[in-house]
């Protein structure tokens, strides 16, 4: 964000500094994503799972882990959306990276598993509902492990598709396109199974990493986020 006051007042730098700071990393992401319609959404895959939608209209639900940030512009945007316990951190428990781009490609996306996973790391979620008590669900396990991989990142995609639904329930404004950042981006049979079940395209982003939007943010200030109105909220 651009400093809300003169700098001077509160750090006691110069007139002449410009001072910008820091965002969430999946704000980041977003930025990052380079995405620019009322509609569009980015899904950072990281450790855990969080979700942006640009929307016009702000969503506020504590009972199912929803919150907006401002964006800005005119008419005022919002990135309306939630974070998941589920992500690579789920995966990392049980492969390695050469493991999940072996067994990835073993996979055929256009084909339902056959399991029920809830893929958490432990007990608790906090999106698309907030229960602290939900416990995870990744049995039973096949002795395929890349049928195990295939419930696994199937039951992730799930819970990311119920996580648009509940926007879209909330009013927030419809979904149209999902661009994908984070080490996520990077698996193509994962990204083909979370197409077919949130039912719009899903795209990597040209910039995958979160640090890229941050300097984005830094470069571009208020322009970026769509006019000076939008930096007291970030």
């Amino acid at each position: 964000m651009l400093w809300p006051r003169a700098p001077e007042q509160g750090l006691g730098l110069p007139q002449t500094c410009c001072v910008r700071a820091g965002t969430t990393d999946s704000i980041a992401a977003f930025l990052a994503a380079g995405t620019t319609q009322v509609g569009e959404a980015v899904t950072s895959l990281g450790s855990t799972m969080a979700i942006k939608l640009r929307s016009l209209i702000r969503v506020e639900d504590a009972q199912f882990g929803v919150y907006s940030h401002r964006l800005g512009g005119d008419p005022v945007q919002w990135l309306v959306g939630g974070a998941s316990n589920t992500g690579g951190v789920v995966l990392r428990k049980f492969f390695t990276d050469k493991a999940l781009k072996q067994l990835s490609s073993e996979i055929d996306p256009e084909e339902g598993s056959g399991l029920d996973y809830y893929p958490l790391p432990s007990r608790g979620q906090r999106f698309p509902v907030c229960d602290e008590n939900l416990e995870p669900k990744l049995e039973p396990r096949p002795p395929e492990d890349a049928r195990f991989l295939h419930g696994i990142l199937e039951g992730m995609a799930h819970i990311e598709a119920t996580g648009y639904q509940k926007l879209g329930e909330l009013g927030a404004s419809p979904l149209r396109r999902v661009v994908t950042a984070g080490g996520g981006a990077k698996n193509p049979t994962w990204r083909r199974i979370r197409e077919r079940l949130i039912g719009v395209p899903v795209e990597s982003a040209t910039w995958t990493e979160a640090c890229c939007g941050t300097a984005l943010l830094a470069l571009q200030g208020p322009s970026l986020l769509g006019g000076a109105s939008a930096t007291a909220n970030h």
